[in-house]
């Protein structure tokens, strides 16, 4: 990820905030990386799903 990637502004409910934030210092990343990470491994996971029905 760079400084040139677009942003993206979001509302986040307070308590999943603090369990990202947790999960970031455990994992010794940002806040923007882990949830970066989690997104790209939600759509992983989907897409799998999708190729083994086909």
């Amino acid at each position: 990820m760079s400084r040139t990637d677009p942003q993206l502004r979001l509302r986040v409910p307070l308590p999943l905030r603090a369990e990202i934030e947790r999960a970031a210092r455990a994992a010794r990343r940002s806040m923007n990386a882990e949830i970066v990470i989690r997104l790209e491994a939600s759509f992983a996971n989907e897409n799998s799903r999708k190729e083994e029905t086909l």
